[in-house]
């Protein structure tokens, strides 16, 4: 392999967690989130449904950890750093963006430990009370939008229980399109 290619070339594990990390923004940019759910289209609301929908693949490759660490690391890697270039897009300077991404990061730690604490709760009180309180972040929201959003969560999460370890450490993820449709019906 010769320097240039050296320099531009990445690691397994980060060719996944890119290949992982756009399948997960695709789905955070769904539409019905935004249309049917009530999730502000800011960048603010961005970054809490891309960190919903990667918790719940964190999540899931915590489960088999001797064998997803170093990919689930890529993947937060991955986040951040996106996030990071986000920021400076918009035009926000290198101070700016320094907080800015260290109370990302922080809220993100925090959102990762409250949902998994909700997911392992039979009810649903827990899940609910954290997805109104980062998802909408105090803007008013009906109980069937959280509703709806908590129902997706749960049940996105037992769907992504059932992926096999080794199709997400080779990149392949697929969300369930059928709790997209539900939440069209429930509108």
């Amino acid at each position: 392999m010769n320097i240039i290619e050296n320099i531009f070339s990445f690691s397994k594990e980060k060719k996944i967690a890119h290949k992982l990390y756009k399948t997960i923004v695709r789905q955070a940019r769904q539409p019905v989130f935004y249309e049917s759910c009530g999730v502000a289209d800011t960048f603010d609301g961005r970054f809490d449904l891309i960190s919903l929908h990667m918790i719940l693949i964190i999540r899931r490759m915590k489960s088999d950890i001797d064998q997803s660490r170093k990919l689930s690391q890529a993947l937060f890697d991955y986040m951040f750093d996106d996030i990071d270039l986000n920021l400076r897009e918009l035009g926000i300077g290198d101070m700016g963006v320094l907080h800015r991404v260290k109370k990302m990061t922080k809220a993100f730690y925090g959102r990762l430990e409250s949902y998994d604490r909700g997911l392992e709760e039979k009810d649903d009180a827990e899940l609910l009370a954290a997805l109104e309180r980062n998802l909408y972040r105090g803007n008013d929201v009906t109980d069937a939008k959280l509703k709806t959003i908590t129902n997706y969560t749960r049940s996105q999460s037992l769907y992504l229980d059932k992926i096999s370890i080794g199709s997400l450490m080779e990149g392949e993820l697929k969300f369930d399109p059928e709790l997209l449709a539900n939440i069209k019906s429930e509108k």
